[in-house]
């Protein structure tokens, strides 16, 4: 099924970091977004997850300030946006999704699996980053598999919140999050195997 992904991202001001193409090549630029992610991740992860939550915690800064999701920005705070890339998503038996079978992951909130397959052509700069760095993190932990277990590899597999976009049998725009996804396996370049803790449909992106 054909869907549009969306990975997080913060959206840092050019003041905090300034990737300019000029002078970053690929491997640059993702290991520029690797170190910035590293100093915040934790910051970033339970913010978002308290901001999808609603919950509006205070999450104390690297810079010693503490913040509220839902008060005013100033420009020199970061904020979280969407890159996107078009794609397609695949039942855990390798077969096209379904709508329907996405609304039934939606109705039972049940972990499910799903392959995500990822178009070159349409991915954002921001998206393919994204993406490399999350596969950077998840080739780390498995490093240690053999040395500390599955069960250890499995609780510190990196986790991200998807947001998808498709359209119903009705050709309304129908929007979800796939909430803490964890990376099972990588197929290829372009395609990942993924554990999906639950699905929750939202208003939009």
């Amino acid at each position: 099924m054909e869907v549009t992904l969306y990975m997080p991202y913060y959206d840092y001001n050019d003041g905090a970091f300034d990737v300019n193409n000029d002078y970053y090549n690929e491997d640059e630029y993702i290991e520029a977004v690797s170190k910035e992610y590293n100093k915040n991740k934790d910051i970033v992860y339970n913010s978002m997850v308290d901001y999808n939550n609603g919950s509006g915690s205070l999450v104390q800064g690297t810079d010693g300030q503490t913040y509220k999701f839902g008060q005013k920005t100033s420009q020199k705070e970061e904020k979280v946006a969407y890159s996107s890339c078009n794609g397609i998503v695949y039942d855990e038996n390798g077969n096209d999704d379904t709508v329907d079978s996405l609304i039934t992951h939606f109705v039972d909130q049940k972990p499910f699996i799903e392959m995500l397959e990822f178009d070159d052509n349409t991915s954002e700069e921001e998206f393919i980053a994204e993406v490399s760095l999350w596969v950077k993190e998840h080739n780390a932990i498995n490093k240690y598999k053999d040395y500390k277990g599955e069960e250890w590899a499995w609780i510190k597999e990196p986790k991200r919140n998807v947001k998808i976009h498709f359209v119903n049998k009705a050709g309304e725009d129908i929007y979800a999050i796939l909430e803490n996804c964890k990376i099972m396996d990588i197929v290829d370049d372009n395609s990942m195997i993924v554990f999906i803790e639950k699905l929750r449909l939202i208003d939009n992106i």
